[in-house]
């Protein structure tokens, strides 16, 4: 299915406004001085987590129609 160029650049809003969230968690997380096991294995989710949506966001970035 073709996306509409309005359809991408909602998406592409989203990710990036998730993105930051993203970015917002982890730096309050990596902030401390030490980290918990739990909270490690937590900063170790949201870099995927933040890798993925920057992925996506490449790859719509690429394939948007002009």
């Amino acid at each position: 299915m073709i996306e509409s160029k309005m359809d991408i650049a909602a998406l592409i809003a989203d990710l990036r406004r998730e993105h930051e969230e993203l970015e917002g968690r982890l730096s309050a997380l990596t902030r401390r001085s030490h980290l918990s096991v739990a909270e490690e294995a937590e900063a170790t989710r949201l870099k995927k987590l933040k890798l993925a949506k920057k992925d996506r966001l490449a790859a719509l970035c690429r394939s948007a129609p002009a």
